[in-house]
């Protein structure tokens, strides 16, 4: 990001696109800027969640799509709505995309997978 020639109240920083950032969330933001850019570049579909009272936002989903399944790359929830009922929501909604598809994870994202499947079990 580069700076731009104006004056921002201290702590601040302001972006050439115009938004004013807090400093301290900087850092947080470069990192979540790059894993996302890579996935866009990297071509894999970016799914945004949204509450089905509210019609807010509240979860992103990056997925790679293969010939025989679907591979949860990377999802995130809004702070407060991070609860099995919302993650489970979201991978059923997944694999109503993709029928006849395999719904996997990473390393990180496959535990939840696993936990979702033995419950749709039951």
């Amino acid at each position: 990001m580069k700076k731009c020639a104006s004056t921002v109240p201290k702590g601040l920083r302001k972006d050439c696109d115009g938004a004013i950032v807090p400093r301290s969330r900087l850092a947080k933001l470069r990192p979540l800027y790059g894993r996302t850019s890579g996935a866009l570049a990297a071509d894999y579909p970016v799914f945004l969640w949204k509450d089905a009272e509210d019609n807010h936002f509240i979860a992103i989903a990056i997925v790679e799509e293969g010939a025989e399944y679907v591979l949860l790359r990377r999802f995130s929830f809004t702070p407060s709505e991070r609860s099995g009922k919302n993650v489970f929501a979201l991978l059923t909604a997944l694999q109503d995309r993709y029928p006849g598809k395999r719904l996997m994870g990473t390393l990180k994202t496959q535990p939840l997978i696993t936990n979702w499947e033995q419950f749709n079990e039951h």
